[in-house]
């Protein structure tokens, strides 16, 4: 049985699908904020960036004897791991700390414990000192790698289904994740303190109540203070006036919204009283908090009996089942973002009015979006970092190509389906006018043909110019698969380069009518046995066919494989 450090994108797709599925549709509907905690950035801070390694092994070249004050620090920590005897044996300060056979494990240890590591003082320094001079801060926090999780918060916010961020962490990973899909810094309103809120309001709102690192880096003088890294920090927040603003607006944030809180364990006291008596009931529908977590820990089941008081004692059983959701921060979060992009293009195809189309036809179109959900799921499981950028690419592209018929190589900016969740994109008249609803309905045909075994799916890199949306694999043949939003846009693409009109691996779905075409050299198929680029106008197949069965075969009709 899968837990949640074990449990697949997949797995987690089917929790949103069955018994989560009230959370996963209040969540598309951009019912819930976000609250993040360490647990999403552990794998840059510790692991691949090392932050807490470099601590240690910037702390011990510092050391000059065994009676300086750099290793009396150093002394301190080590006793925060809980060392045993032998364990201790395989320390050798003359020697790098990343060489320890200890190494791995010591940094397990001390990481539920990096605010007191940075809490350990040396005499005579800043109580900051480790954070700021041996951390080197200002280099090493200047320019972070996000991670799948930063990468699929970002296209959430992107999408509009996450409004509001707060997070415990200072580290810069959720702007750098902007930086990386095109978008400037600029896209998030980032906060500190209240102060920071009135200027212009950004697609997000992230509320970096224990400091921000790009802030302290840029403005040393006033946001170097503001980061509240130790643990004596930590305890006094809560009558930190500094932070009396930020209070404020995190008990609004927590009134106001549901809470999906992801990589926080919630023992920091200060975020327990946060969530007191904040006007949710606890059997709302859905959940008004949920944790990422296979057991609650201490601090959350506080912060439960905070938020629900007198309900909490005689229910708490179920509150605690109700608020667990079993899974870590890159299953799930890449599990909501296919959730909501499927949603998404589920949403459009109900805007279809073809008489063929129907209710029963936009259901199959729904479940063979779902089989191209399931199969995205299943390939990007193994590297979550590169489904995560692979996802980001490949809709960058795609919408280029859909919109503006561009070809060319690179990585392309993230544009989102909308900027409003599925619930209000339907409601835009301009979507109808876009194309984008044939586009779906395409997309769902595919689906369809997926499950039924007519041929599997795959992705090109994205930055290649020719690629396409997808690539159907059939026992004879393959085909890439092109959207456009009408005919001009086809022409852009053959003039980008995507493609060539003698190119027989083509497949160009076009939302609108299509204008024949002359292959360049009338003569080519003739010499050469190829057949040219199939161009298939879904609007003409949906309008022109007489039932859903029909338009299914006369799709896998001219798709030609």
């Amino acid at each position: 049985m899968s837990t949640a450090t074990t449990i697949s994108v997949a797995e987690t797709i089917d929790l949103l699908d069955g018994p989560l599925s009230s959370f996963s549709a209040g969540f598309q509907a951009g019912l819930y904020a976000l609250w993040l905690g360490s647990g999403i950035s552990r794998e840059r801070i510790v692991g691949l960036d090392g932050v807490l390694a470099k601590l240690l092994e910037n702390l011990r070249l510092r050391i000059t004897g065994a009676d300086c004050e750099h290793h009396r620090a150093f002394e301190k920590i080590l006793t925060l791991a809980d060392l045993s005897p032998p364990e201790k044996a395989q320390i050798d300060f003359t020697q790098p700390v990343a060489s320890w056979p200890i190494h791995d494990e010591l940094i397990n240890r001390l990481w539920n414990k990096y605010s007191k590591v940075l809490g350990t003082e040396i005499q005579g320094q800043p109580l900051d000192y480790l954070l700021w001079d041996i951390l080197d801060f200002p280099t090493t926090f200047a320019a972070q790698k996000a991670d799948a999780e930063h990468l699929a918060i970002a296209m959430l916010v992107l999408e509009g289904v996450v409004l509001d961020l707060a997070t415990a962490n200072w580290d810069g990973l959720l702007e750098a994740a902007m930086v990386e899909l095109g978008r400037p810094n600029e896209t998030f309103r980032v906060a500190v303190t209240g102060g920071d809120l009135h200027g212009p309001p950004g697609i997000g709102t992230l509320y970096k109540f224990h400091g921000c690192a790009n802030r302290a880096i840029e403005n040393e003088a006033d946001y170097r203070p503001l980061l509240v890294a130790r643990e004596a920090a930590i305890t006094h927040w809560a009558q930190n006036q500094r932070f009396t603003q930020m209070r404020e607006q995190l008990r609004a944030l927590i009134a106001r919204s549901r809470t999906l809180m992801i990589g926080l364990s919630g023992q920091d006291t200060n975020i327990q009283q946060l969530f007191g008596a904040n006007g949710w009931v606890w059997n709302s529908v859905p959940v008004p908090i949920v944790f990422a977590a296979q057991d609650l820990s201490e601090g959350q089941k506080s912060i439960l009996e905070g938020a629900y008081q007198g309900d909490y004692e005689a229910n708490r059983e179920q509150i605690r089942a109700d608020a667990t959701l079993p899974a870590f921060g890159k299953p799930l979060l890449l599990a909501l973002l296919l959730s909501t992009l499927c949603g998404k293009l589920a949403a459009l195809t109900g805007l279809l009015t073809s008489p063929a189309v129907g209710a029963v036809g936009k259901q199959s179109l729904a479940e063979g979006l779902k089989a191209l959900e399931r199969s995205a799921a299943q390939a990007g499981n193994a590297n979550r970092y590169d489904c995560a950028r692979t996802i980001a690419a490949l809709i960058g592209r795609v919408s280029d190509q859909f919109l503006g018929g561009q070809g060319s190589a690179g990585r392309r900016r993230y544009m989102p389906l909308s900027l409003q969740p599925a619930h209000l994109m339907q409601q835009d008249p301009a979507v109808m006018l876009s194309g984008r609803p044939e586009a779906a309905a395409a997309l769902g045909l595919i689906g369809r043909g997926l499950a039924a075994n007519k041929w599997s799916v795959a992705v090109d890199d994205p930055e290649q110019p020719t690629s396409g949306a997808l690539r159907l694999v059939a026992p004879a043949a393959q085909a890439r698969v092109f959207l456009a939003a009408n005919d001009e846009n086809i022409n852009q693409l053959v003039a980008s380069g995507a493609f060539d009109e003698e190119d027989a691996d083509v497949v160009v779905m076009c939302s609108r009518k299509v204008t024949p075409r002359q292959q360049r050299s009338p003569s080519a198929s003739w010499r050469t046995g190829k057949a040219s680029p199939r161009y298939v106008s879904v609007s003409d197949l949906l309008d022109g066919s007489p039932s859903f069965d029909e338009i299914q075969n006369r799709f896998n009709s001219e798709v030609g494989l």
